[in-house]
């Protein structure tokens, strides 16, 4: 990152020469994610389940910014496919400077006295040990990223689930998204010596897919309460994150934003 001519300062959220892998960039908060960081230079690995048909032309579009474009699918609740995903990484784009993880969702709800351990099985896996997962398999780049003194980060997304305990029948994700809290201070301490910072940002009610509803009716009381009177975005989480990946932030681990309207201000 060079100064400019005319300050001498460097733009802190330039990503040019990082190499950023956002998991769940085929919709939502991580496809917004994937494009601010595209926007401000950064080559991508962008992921999906399935979804091809979604981050190929996500792939076209950026290689057209002039972006190298790197497409991954696969599960990420499997370390095999974890491993191959990030071998094909290496041997695509040949390291990783920063990991997103945004792949997650609430696909099942139930009362825990109903719930089966099945269910529950299925939905900590989705959020939270797809996390450990992958976080596990891309640490050996993000170690190559910081040693060659590229400032590698990870940027786990959590929920305001885990103070508020969720809503009805959603126990089993909030319990999910407190353990990604966890393991993103956790990683914070493991990692600081190898150079490389974990922080976590916190979405409050966001107008994406992972509702399966119109959240403005189906929400417009809750929204009501947010200080700042509107649903979030998927681009309002993408700001925050790139903060937290980028030089901006460079004496930032451990932290968990929350990105609410002010929610927790509410009474």
């Amino acid at each position: 990152m060079q100064p400019s001519s005319e300050t001498g300062l460097s733009n802190p959220f330039e990503m040019n020469g990082k190499t950023v892998w956002v998991t769940g960039s085929a919709s939502g908060i991580g496809k917004a994610i994937a494009e601010l960081f595209a926007h401000c230079g950064a080559d991508l690995v962008l992921h999906g389940l399935g979804q091809r048909e979604v981050t190929e032309p996500m792939q076209r579009k950026f290689q057209g910014w002039g972006r190298r474009v790197c497409v991954v699918d696969g599960d990420l609740t499997d370390a095999d496919s974890c491993a191959s995903m990030v071998a094909q990484i290496r041997g695509e784009l040949g390291g990783l400077s920063c990991l997103v993880n945004c792949a997650g969702g609430s696909p099942l709800k139930s009362a825990i006295s109903q719930m089966s351990e099945d269910d529950w099985d299925h939905v900590i896996e989705k959020n939270l040990k797809s996390v450990f997962l992958t976080a596990r398999a891309a640490l050996p780049l993000l170690k190559e990223a910081a040693a060659a003194g590229q400032g590698p980060s990870v940027v786990n997304v959590s929920s305001t689930v885990t103070r508020t305990g969720g809503v009805p029948g959603g126990a089993c994700y909030a319990t999910a998204k407190g353990g990604v809290e966890v393991l993103t201070r956790a990683l914070a301490k493991e990692l600081a010596a190898d150079g490389i910072r974990v922080n976590a940002v916190a979405p409050g009610l966001i107008d994406t897919p992972f509702h399966g509803r119109d959240v403005k009716e189906a929400y417009a009381g809750r929204i009501d309460s947010i200080p700042l009177g509107r649903v979030g975005e998927p681009q309002d989480l993408a700001g925050p994150v790139l903060f937290l990946a980028s030089d901006a932030a460079s004496y930032v681990t451990g932290e968990i934003i929350e990105v609410s309207g002010g929610t927790r201000l509410s009474p």
